[in-house]
């Protein structure tokens, strides 16, 4: 081959390796980033690896179906792997369908909103606070009625006779009604017993027919003392790995409610139409309620935001090892709804990534669980190296190190690996951390009680108090340990009186019997006869 001919074929080739860029070059523009669908498998993907998401995730779109995918397991025992139509626990999502019930009912003009519950539970007639309170004020917890814990109740073995009792003996730690908004379980399990009371129906069978059989939920029920655990349903497992599979509940209304990711969609869908109740009904129950005191930015059973013009309401849950969520966003008809059985799962940081995907902008990871490092660290090498291990954690960044983190820990530490001295320094650690939290060092003072320590645990309850009066758990553990500490000192100067008393008459008796007779003799000697 002669040198023109060599040159010619150079510049063929370096002509079509140019033009070969080109074309690859403007496929990829065609092409532009990933499908949305494409870009949140690699998203759910790697959440799973880095084991933050265990369960099942729908994301749709005008009502269309975007993404719809199950990771991790149900089951571990059984091995039944977690499928979009796997039943599990959607904890205070379950409050939207109390509200549901009472929109059907208000609409059939068996109650009215500005109702006085008393009208409902006569029990709470002539309560100063209980008997002023409205149906309204319960739906956008305004009620005044605190949570479980700050009333100081244990709601694990109530029914609902008992929680009308429990509620009836702090009637004086309830607010006045529609000042501000303050979350309420015990708020929305009323509701219940409103429904039922309205209705003649147990609430279960209220929900099963006006709501779960009209949108087709054929695997949705709530799970109470009447009902049977199906087989397939998810089992709850704790941050840290254990079983945390709660129960049926005695006291439906706050939670309580089992459904499938693919049954909440088709409850997604139900609600941009009129099969249930009419839309203006709707409109309603999307609007945050009117408070004198603070913001409130709660409906009728859902939380309600905007991003910019566009309007969304959304819920989370939590019930033992189960977690939920779902979000709506009304203009757009974008859903995302998700359900986990591994204790905490970053469900909003998970939601923010995918409207960002969605959106097109980039996202952020969620933080990893500060709480299962630390608790790594110190199966292995104690709490001492875990101590270390926190600063520089705090310093990387990567991890959640935050209150509930911490809290969750020593609770672990406190009953589930009765490591009590651990326990202690990790609520020490987070109350040095969260000093304003009255939650902090109420958790402090109970491991304190569980101890022993009953002084440092007066200490740490009565700070829980200061910051927060309304702590009900604080109040009543810090009232039975001052009365138990009054009744001990009680009982030792009862001791002491006693022992003194009796001493006293020991040393009477002898000095009696020590005394000389008129013969002159001592009256214990025995004369001679």
């Amino acid at each position: 081959m002669n040198r023109v001919a060599r040159i010619s074929l150079r510049v063929l080739l370096r002509w079509g390796m140019v033009l070969l860029a080109i074309a690859i070059g403007r496929m990829a523009a065609l092409a532009g980033p990933p499908q949305p669908a494409v870009a949140i498998d690699t998203l759910m993907t790697t959440l799973q690896e880095r084991g933050q998401f265990n369960g099942a995730i729908l994301v749709a779109e005008q009502g269309d179906i975007l993404y719809r995918k199950g990771f991790g397991k149900a089951d571990i025992t059984s091995g039944t792997v977690f499928a979009p139509d796997t039943v599990s626990d959607i904890g205070s999502v379950t409050k939207q369908f109390t509200a549901m019930a009472i929109m059907i009912l208000a609409e059939r003009r068996r109650l009215s909103y500005d109702d006085l519950i008393s009208k409902y539970i006569p029990e709470f007639s002539g309560a100063s606070h209980l008997g002023r309170i409205t149906v309204r004020q319960l739906l956008t917890h305004t009620s005044g009625i605190p949570d479980y814990g700050d009333l100081g109740i244990d709601d694990s073995g109530l029914n609902q006779s008992a929680l009308i009792v429990a509620l009836l003996k702090r009637d004086a730690d309830v607010s006045k009604a529609g000042i501000k908004y303050r979350y309420s379980n015990a708020g929305y399990a009323l509701l219940a017993i409103v429904i039922q009371r309205v209705s003649g129906q147990r609430f279960s069978d209220f929900l099963a027919r006006e709501i779960f059989l009209p949108c087709e939920m054929r695997n949705t029920f709530v799970y109470d003392d009447h009902a049977v655990k199906r087989p397939g349903m998810a089992v709850g497992y704790g941050t840290f790995g254990q079983v945390d599979d709660g129960g049926p509940t005695s006291v439906p209304g706050d939670g309580g409610i089992y459904s499938t990711v693919d049954d909440l969609f088709k409850w997604d869908l139900t609600l941009y139409t009129e099969k249930l109740v009419t839309q203006s009904t709707l409109a309603e129950a999307f609007r945050p309620a009117s408070v004198e005191v603070g913001k409130s930015i709660y409906g009728f059973g859902w939380n309600v935001g905007s991003d910019g013009a566009n309007k969304y309401i959304w819920h989370t849950g939590s019930h033992a090892g189960f977690r939920a969520f779902i979000e709506r966003r009304l203009n757009q008809r974008l859903t995302v709804i998700m359900l986990t059985n591994m204790g905490n799962s970053k469900r909003q940081e998970i939601n923010s990534a995918i409207q960002n995907i969605l959106a097109g902008r980039p996202y952020v990871l969620p933080k990893q669980s500060g709480a299962q490092q630390l608790y790594r660290t110190i199966g292995e090498s104690g709490i001492e190296k875990a101590l270390q291990q926190y600063k520089a954690l705090k310093r990387s960044n990567d991890y959640d190190l935050g209150e509930p983190e911490l809290n969750s820990l020593g609770y672990q530490l406190l009953y589930g690996d009765r490591n009590l001295s651990g326990a202690i320094a990790i609520f020490k650690l987070n109350s040095l951390e969260h000093p304003l939290s009255s939650n902090t060092f109420d958790s402090l003072g109970e491991a304190y009680q569980v101890n022993g320590e009953r002084r440092h645990a007066i200490v740490s309850y009565e700070i829980a108090v200061t910051l927060d009066p309304f702590n009900g758990h604080a109040k009543e553990m810090l009232k039975k340990l001052q009365f138990d500490y009054r009744l001990g000192w009680f009982t030792c100067v009862l001791a002491v009186v006693g022992a003194a008393v009796l001493l006293g008459s020991v040393v009477l008796r002898k000095r009696r019997m020590g005394t000389p007779s008129r013969s002159g003799r001592p009256s214990f000697i025995r004369r001679d006869s």
